[in-house]
């Protein structure tokens, strides 16, 4: 389980370093706009879960002649630089397009069934408490014919460091990750229509080991676990930290993995409030 106040203040802490630091989040973001370019849709509402300083927001209106999309996330802090970023958007200013702000948690989404044409999350749902029940709640919004499209980390992500805080304090301090066949699953039993996932595997290096824990901190992705403890502030852990990732340098860099998860699936036509005839 995620502490969501702990990830709150994280993520508000880190809303102003968060465009500077999060090079692979927005390589991600760039990714899953391309694989928009397969699908044929043109949505005129939709939702972004996790919108952060509102990178994609912006592309996906960009992109979208006549997209008004709800902002949703956590950080009250990230949403007041996502509206200062999208203000600045003078052509969507002058359309038919409209940005809304809402603060909450991804685990909660307090909107009407069958609202959305079009839900996006990007490298957010490793912070949803019950991934399940996140991707239950998405189907119920999305209208008809409606697309949840999304990225998240797999089981491979930061297995360096997770291996190495393991050997530490002998318990995991990582978020659980899901791998792509659970996600799959979840999205079939849940009723989503043809489901498409895939892998994409990120390696950064680093020259010192240290700047892996300053970046995790400066986009607030430091862990949330349920009791909060400053285990990584001692200067014990960090020779120990610098002790293990030895192990792992290669040609004078410490690597650093991520397993990136993209998906999308659709809602069924048929209204949830329809059932289709059964001839017997």
């Amino acid at each position: 389980m995620i502490n969501k106040n702990i990830k709150k203040k994280n993520f508000d802490r880190a809303a102003s370093t968060y465009d500077e630091y999060a090079v692979l989040q927005n390589e991600i973001i760039n990714n899953l706009i391309e694989r928009l370019e397969l699908l044929k849709i043109n949505p005129k509402i939709g939702l972004e879960l996790g919108c952060g300083t509102g990178h994609a927001g912006k592309l996906l209106q960009k992109k979208f002649n006549k997209l008004s999309l709800i902002n949703y996330d956590i950080s009250e802090v990230m949403i007041e630089f996502a509206k200062k970023k999208h203000s600045s958007n003078i052509m969507s200013f002058l359309s038919n397009k409209r940005n809304f702000y809402i603060c909450g948690d991804i685990d909660f989404l307090p909107f009407e069934k069958e609202s959305f044409d079009f839900i996006w999350s990007s490298s957010a749902l490793q912070w949803s408490s019950n991934l399940e029940s996140s991707i239950t709640q998405i189907q119920s919004l999305l209208k008809p014919g409606g697309l949840f499209i999304f990225s998240t980390f797999g089981p491979g992500t930061l297995k360096e460091l997770g291996a190495i805080t393991q050997k530490i304090f002998s318990e995991t301090t990582l978020n659980y990750f899901y791998d792509l066949h659970d996600i799959g699953d979840m999205l079939l039993n849940k009723g989503y229509k043809d489901p498409v996932l895939d892998i994409e595997n990120f390696v950064l290096t680093y020259e010192d080991p240290k700047n892996l824990l300053i970046d995790l901190r400066k986009i607030g992705a430091t862990a949330g676990p349920l009791k909060k403890t400053n285990r990584f502030l001692g200067k014990s852990f960090l020779d120990m930290y610098f002790l293990e990732y030895g192990k792992y340098k290669q040609n004078n860099l410490y690597p650093a993995s991520y397993e990136v998860i993209y998906g999308h699936a659709w809602k069924s036509n048929l209204s949830e409030n329809l059932k289709p005839i059964q001839f017997k």
